[in-house]
Formats: structure tokens, C-alpha cells, sequence
């Protein structure tokens, strides 16, 4: 099983398990992570190599970053440039929300767009708008049903917290709602945590065809090879692709930009390379077809991870460096 097919694994077929959603993040994540080690395995080695890299990586929080020497840096690739960041907007506006949900956020996977909203870690309202139907995040127990939503025919489903994991019992539950606009396009809403789903059908209700402006792209890239547009993008995740594949409905492919908390997931393998760059320690993995992710721990509370999908995004070791040293945080 290639890449491509954990990745559609995970992002699709998962979201049915009866389990907390799944991060778009950690779908991805996940599936690289496992390609890599199956190569490794198959491969039946694996090195720990120590280096020390003289390029910088000049990656910043929208500040100045401190000084660094910059003659070593390599001119751009050839054919490289500024890669474009076209994001999103929202077809469909809430006419009411549930009480106290926090600003809303216009997102991308792939040829759908979404509209998310938090409540705390544990609450999530998100809407998605799309050419095919969205994944439910709970397996139904068989007792989905039939309502309408602005006259169109919908299906509900609720899950309580006993089993959609990870919620508190008898306080949460999982409501979701899917339905199809007169223009063919899917829409479903989904909600985790205290929303009742009378307050989820209120809310899908009260869904009108007026746009919900661009939320700010989470990184600039100051180059990437040509031709890559915006094919995926959350809060803190953001992934170009050629633009045949803004058509694929698995979020994650091309080249993907990530900062997160450090966690086991950010910890490198003991195959990974170990790099020196710019000053900050960092790990760098790959397999047979090239370098797959480069990770660099900016500070206690965020770690930088760059991954790269071979098959979209042909990448060598020090591309995906130079790709790295142009990414700046805008948040």
C-alpha cells in the first residue's frame, strides 16, 4: 500500500470509526509516519547520521529573526518562485451560532472549504461545502433520520458521548447533519461537545448562500517550486500542491507546513538524520524516492515540521531545506 493509499485510509474511512474526530493533521501525519516505516522495514536498515548543514533556516513568527549569516544560503532552484496563496472564502454564512462559540475560520481540504469553530479544546462546530458528501465523524448505530434543512432533504445523525470516545458522558454527544444544495454541492455540519441537536439543526438552518470573507493564510512562502497552489489550509496547517491535484479530496498532498506543540509525534526516529540548521537543532527523515519531512523545534511550545510527498512534489535534501529557510509564521 503506497502513501497515497494511508492517506485516504485515514482521511476518509477513519472518520466512521467510533472514536474522537481525527485531526485532518493527524490523518496525514499518521500516514506518512507509517509509509516510512514500512520502507524502513523493507529496507531492513537504518543509519543514524550526524550533520551539520550551513544554510539557515530563517523561519520566524512574523517578527525579524535574529541575524544570521546568509552567504551560504543557495540561490533559488531554477524555475523556483513565490507560490500562490489564493485562500478561500466561505459560500454560506450562519444566521445564528450556539452561545459562546469562538470566532469562526475559513479553511480548505482539497476541493472543499470549511468553516470552523472551537469551544474550548474539546467543543468543535464545523461546516464543510464540497463536490461530494463529507465523512461522518462517528459510525451511525442505525438510528440516523430524515429531516429538511432550507427544503432540501437531509439526514441527522446523533452519537452519544458513551460512544463517540472522548467526550464526557451524559454532557456530550456528536450531532451531525448532511444534506445537498439545488446547485449539487454537499454541505455538512458537524458539532462535538455540549450543542443539543436542536441547537445544530437551528444552526444549519440558519445557513444562507452569502459569502464569509478569507480567513489569513497561516504561513508565507517565500519560494517552492512552480506552478503549486494552495491545496490545503487549517489554523496552523497549510499544504501546496500542483494545481490538478486542488481536486483531490485528500487534504495533505504536495508540500505541507506545520507548527504544533511538541509531542511523541514531533520526537524524531532513531533512523532520522540529524541536523544542525541555521543554529537550531533539527531532524530530517526520508525514504527510497527522497527526503520526506524536515522538523525544527522553534521553542518550548511549537515545533516547525515540513512534509513533503515525493510523487507531487519531487523534493532533494537541500530543496527541501532552501523550502523551509523561506517560511515565515504569520501569526
Amino acid at each position: 500500500m503506497m502513501l497515497e493509499d494511508d492517506l485516504r485510509t485515514t482521511l476518509r474511512e477513519h472518520a466512521d470509526e467510533p472514536v474522537v474526530r481525527p485531526d485532518l493533521l493527524d490523518q496525514v501525519r499518521a500516514g506518512i509516519r507509517r509509509d516510512n516505516r514500512r520502507r524502513v522495514a523493507v529496507l531492513g536498515a537504518a543509519v543514524l547520521l550526524v550533520a551539520v548543514v550551513a544554510v539557515p533556516v530563517a523561519v520566524t513568527n512574523g517578527r525579524a529573526p535574529d541575524p544570521v549569516p546568509l552567504q551560504s544560503a543557495p540561490a533559488d532552484p531554477a524555475g523556483w518562485e513565490r507560490p500562490r496563496m489564493d485562500p478561500p472564502t466561505f459560500p454560506l454564512t450562519p444566521g445564528w451560532t450556539p452561545s459562546g462559540l469562538g470566532a469562526s475560520r475559513v479553511g480548505r481540504a482539497g476541493p472543499s472549504v470549511l468553516l470552523t469553530y472551537e469551544r474550548g479544546p474539546t467543543e468543535h462546530v464545523e461546516v464543510e461545502v464540497g463536490p461530494e458528501p463529507g465523512a461522518w465523524w462517528a459510525e451511525g448505530d442505525g438510528s440516523d433520520r430524515a429531516t429538511t434543512v432550507s427544503g432540501r432533504p437531509a439526514k441527522v445523525r446523533v452519537v452519544g458521548a458513551d460512544v463517540y470516545q472522548g467526550m464526557n458522558p451524559g454532557e456530550d454527544q456528536y450531532v451531525g447533519i448532511r444534506w445537498q444544495l439545488a446547485d449539487g454541492r454537499w454541505v455538512q455540519v458537524g458539532s462535538e461537545g455540549h450543542s443539543t441537536e436542536s441547537d445544530v439543526l437551528r444552526f444549519a438552518r440558519g445557513l444562507r448562500l452569502r459569502t464569509v470573507p478569507a480567513s489569513p493564510v497561516p504561513f508565507t512562502v517565500a519560494t517552492a517550486p512552480a506552478g503549486l497552489v494552495l491545496q490545503t489550509m487549517t489554523e496552523n496547517y497549510l499544504c501546496l500542491a500542483p494545481a490538478a491535484l486542488l481536486a483531490d479530496r485528500d487534504g495533505g498532498r504536495g508540500v505541507c507546513i506545520v507548527v504544533e506543540p511538541p509531542g511523541e509525534d514531533t520526537k524524531p526516529a532513531p533512523e532520522d538524520e540529524r541536523l544542525t540548521v541555521g543554529g537550531r537543532r533539527a531532524t530530517l527523515s526520508d525514504n527510497p524516492e527522497g527526503p520526506d519531512s524536515l522538523t525544527v523545534p522553534l521553542d518550548s511550545r511549537r515545533v516547525l515540521t515540513v512534509y513533503v510527498k515525493q510523487e507531487d512534489v519531487p523534493l532533494t535534501r537541500e530543496q527541501l531545506i532552501r523550502f523551509a529557510e523561506g517560511t515565515t509564521l504569520n501569526w
